[in-house]
């Protein structure tokens, strides 16, 4: 379990609202809740100055604070809380600082660790997901000649190159290549491995932030066939993904109507994550699986 979820389950406990972690760059680490904009400015704004900040946020009182130790930068945002905000916040710090002390975590990000590090003093990383006919090694020396730096071989054969900030104008014959420019590791793993599967740029290289979320959408759909083949695999998830959708797609509701924890309600969302690339906790790639799901129940959509 990451640090950021042993956090959040002990605010959680702490009092009946919502509650956000985020990293140091205010992506979400763990949240009850989807995060609109005027969380997400208040969440940079407590980040960038180091200042807690307050707002009335779905008219409920919101307090962000940010965290700064040496090994845990980031910042928590406690939404519908009913005491004082210093109260409050003294109770955070205590669990922080505790968590801090004790914990043998290395608060690395939660994928292959060959990622990370190939994120490592990279001012601008270009990570790039490629599919290929081509023998592995015979692969690898024609990327590394266009400046690619290798770094994981998925099971699925998948393989992974960072580039220091160049685009990748050609590949080898027989390949096909997803692209993500965005600097964490995390979203750019997620985001090369959703445009190498559904880009369809002719030149075989689909860059993530080319895709229009219509397009995505479109394209997924027209996969839904393999999506529910893959689901159906696993009857605990499809059933799982259902009432967290009749649960207006909140893990601490999910969890209540099939009473067993949060934290296995999160595990199984990461795991139908890790079988179809979407993340059902993602807004857009929710909507996908929700849309594949109504589909294969009602026959909503058109063939």
């Amino acid at each position: 379990m990451g640090i950021w979820n042993d956090i959040g389950e002990k605010l959680i406990d702490l009092f009946n609202g919502d509650v956000v972690c985020t990293d140091r760059e205010g992506l979400p680490k763990f949240s009850t809740i989807e995060i609109s904009k005027d969380l997400s400015e208040a969440i940079s704004i407590a980040l960038k100055t180091g200042i807690r900040t307050s707002l009335f946020y779905n008219q409920r009182r919101t307090l962000v604070i940010p965290v700064n130790f040496i090994n845990l930068k980031g910042a928590i945002a406690l939404i519908g809380y009913e005491f004082s905000e210093e109260s409050l916040e003294v109770f955070v710090q205590r669990i922080l600082e505790e968590i801090s002390k004790n914990s043998d975590e290395d608060f690395g990000e939660n994928l292959p660790q060959e990622i990370v590090n190939g994120f490592k003093d990279v001012v601008r990383p270009v990570l790039c997901a490629v599919s290929s006919n081509l023998p592995s090694i015979q692969l690898r020396a024609e990327m590394a000649r266009r400046g690619g730096k290798f770094l994981k071989r998925l099971e699925s054969g998948e393989e992974f190159f960072i580039f220091d900030d160049k685009k990748i104008n050609d590949l080898p014959p027989g390949c096909r290549a997803g692209i993500s420019f965005d600097p964490s590791p995390d979203v750019a793993y997620k985001q090369a491995l959703m445009a190498l599967y559904y880009g369809s740029d002719s030149s075989g290289i689909s860059v993530y932030s080319d895709i229009s979320a219509s397009f995505l959408i479109s394209e997924m759909l027209k996969k839904r066939k393999n999506i529910l083949e893959k689901l159906a695999k696993y009857p605990e998830l499809t059933e799982t993904l259902k009432i967290f959708f009749e649960n207006d797609a909140s893990p601490v509701k999910t969890a209540k109507v099939m009473k067993i924890h949060r934290n296995t309600i999160l595990n199984r969302l990461n795991r139908v994550r890790d079988i179809t690339y979407l993340d059902p906790k993602n807004f857009k790639d929710g909507v996908i699986l929700y849309l594949i799901l109504a589909d294969s129940e009602g026959k909503y959509l058109e063939q």
